[in-house]
């Protein structure tokens, strides 16, 4: 299984709701930023997915299962992992970690699809990016 880089970020000001507990949908900020540098890794990022082999990554399932609650100020840790590679289809999971204290606060599963950036339909992911994804 491959895994990206760590990525930390603080939860802030505009991601809780008066309990200072976290929106559940900024969760997504954290996976969004772990996916990017997993890709980037990798040596592809979303500009030469599409530039140099022309597809782009839908996302077209998501999962997250809450477990605890992250308050304003926790440092978030998460980090992708690639679990599957179909022919036009990649998925990761980010699990979501507080760091002070190292404390799983959710679980996210996503699946990602190429897509022909002409025509977006599902095509076959790139050999080069299929490579790479496969040689860690």
């Amino acid at each position: 299984m491959i895994v990206g880089p760590t990525v930390v970020q603080r939860v802030r000001w505009s991601d809780v709701d008066k309990m200072n507990v976290m929106y559940y949908g900024a969760y997504l900020r954290h996976t969004d930023a772990a996916e990017s540098e997993f890709f980037r890794a990798l040596g592809f990022t979303y500009d030469t997915l599409h530039e140099q082999h022309g597809i782009w990554l839908a996302r077209v399932n998501l999962e997250v299962r809450y477990l605890v609650p992250a308050r304003l100020d926790d440092d978030l840790a998460t980090h992708a992992q690639l679990t599957k590679i179909g022919a036009s289809s990649i998925h990761l999971t980010f699990p979501i970690e507080r760091q002070a204290d190292v404390k799983r606060l959710a679980d996210v599963r996503l699946v990602l699809a190429a897509l022909d950036a002409a025509t977006l339909k599902a095509t076959r992911i790139p050999e080069p990016l299929r490579n790479a994804l496969q040689a860690r």
